[in-house]
């Protein structure tokens, strides 16, 4: 029997199975000329057609009237059942499905999930708690907290570990969310754009959609380096702009003070993976944990036997029973090394030098100096990092995951293009 996991946060609603990452969809709908885009495709159109977007359906799931420019949505259950239609259909039947779904949804609110899920052709559906899953490989006796945060708020979840692991209690932080942090760091980028630059990329839509499209990377990168350099190509002219650690850490103190406040003294924390890419966050905290970014798909992995049980009597789990497994979490040492010591990327049986040119990488996995029509991907260095890029559309898996926008890259990881068997890999040749 197989089994298909659905991570439910809008941040990045993300589908697994067997291993494999077949999906990611963001939690925005874009509505124009009739028509309706979600997921990676809408979030890219968001800053350029702002009063057609939607990005808090999911945040204010229910069957509320909204205002909406389409006929076809009445309320925000509306949209979210229409992207749940789309990721059916783009991933395909499932003899079983596991919802991973955040403590901030109500009684009723799952209820109105459960109803969609059926209207959607989704047979044999099981919630569960996404903290506790995403946890559970991590958990020690005693009690522990896991936090995690969304596009408009954050919730921080209270579990117990004894016989079973269990959820207590959970508490939603309001407008301590993902896009919150968002819109900070782009005042601060602007400006420091108009005073490095004399560009304002608020000016336009098309250049702030470019910047908070650059955002994710200049994070990560900063997270790991003390500087970052953010470039944007807009209407044939490059700008560029440097943006220290120790700044965005100013500009964001706030929010991770209102973070810092929820978890004090706190004797254990687990963390979402979602919180890597915050530049010195767990600098504060010297009690937290990193989860691997694949927790909860490990962890649905190790309980299929049960999870894929159809007599288990309750639609939303908050509880797990002990088994012994090897618990998934990342240390911020860690992280740092292994976006620092690449040094070749290992294509087949050779290894090719990385240096300070941005590396090509076409349909026949061969390298080329420049971009063309055959180019799958691109690896970009900055900083003594490097990214990678998708190029011509093509369908880039980093990891077993699509990449929609560019991302930083770790030692080890796994590139793959659609329609090639064979694989590259990050290493380090001393």
């Amino acid at each position: 029997m197989s089994l298909t996991i659905i991570d439910l946060n809008d941040t990045n609603i993300r589908v697994g199975k067997d291993a494999q990452i077949l999906l990611n969809s963001p939690g925005y709908a874009v509505i124009k000329d009739d028509k309706i885009a979600f997921g990676a495709h809408a979030a890219k159109l968001n800053r350029i057609y702002p009063r057609n977007t939607h990005n808090d359906y999911w945040y204010r799931f229910s069957q509320d009237a909204i205002q909406s420019t389409s006929n076809q949505i009445r309320h925000n259950a509306d949209l979210a059942y229409m992207q749940l239609a789309e990721i059916y259909e783009q991933t395909g039947e499932s003899s079983k499905w596991l919802i991973a779904v955040p403590a901030s949804f109500n009684q009723e609110q799952l209820a109105l999930l459960l109803g969609l899920l059926k209207a959607a052709n989704y047979e044999d559906v099981q919630l569960i708690d996404s903290a506790l899953l995403a946890s559970v490989n991590s958990l020690n006796k005693g009690e522990q907290l896991h936090l995690d945060i969304q596009l408009h708020q954050s919730v921080l979840t209270s579990m117990e570990t004894d016989d079973k692991h269990r959820v207590i209690t959970s508490n939603v932080l309001p407008e301590v969310g993902l896009l919150d942090i968002y819109e900070q760091c782009a005042k601060f980028i602007s400006n420091e754009f108009i005073n490095q630059s004399r560009f304002d990329p608020h000016h336009n839509a098309e250049s702030e959609q470019l910047l908070f499209e650059n955002i994710p990377i200049c994070l990560s990168k900063l997270t790991t380096s003390s500087m970052s350099k953010l470039d944007l190509e807009y209407q044939g002219n490059s700008y560029s702009t440097n943006i220290t650690r120790e700044a965005v850490m100013e500009i964001l103190s706030p929010i991770y003070d209102s973070f810092y406040k929820r978890i004090e003294g706190s004797k254990q924390l687990l963390l979402s993976h979602r919180f890597r890419m915050l530049p010195g966050f767990l600098d504060g905290l010297n009690n937290a944990r990193l989860l691997d970014e694949f927790a909860v798909f490990t962890s649905a992995n190790n309980y299929s036997t049960l999870l894929q049980n159809t007599d288990l009597n309750a639609n939303y789990l908050s509880e797990l029973p002990v088994i012994e497994v090897t618990e998934q979490f990342t240390s911020p040492n860690t992280e740092e090394r292994q976006a620092t010591d690449i040094t070749h990327i290992l294509i087949g049986n050779t290894a090719y030098k990385l240096d300070e040119k941005n590396c090509y990488i076409a349909s026949n996995n061969k390298i080329e100096a420049s971009l063309d029509s055959n180019t799958q991907y691109s690896i970009q260095p900055n900083d003594g990092h490097y990214s990678i890029q998708a190029e011509n559309n093509s369908q880039v898996l980093l990891n077993n995951v699509m990449i929609n926008d560019k991302q930083l890259l770790r030692l080890g990881d796994n590139i793959k293009t659609a329609g090639i068997e064979a694989s590259s890999t990050l290493i380090k040749v001393p």
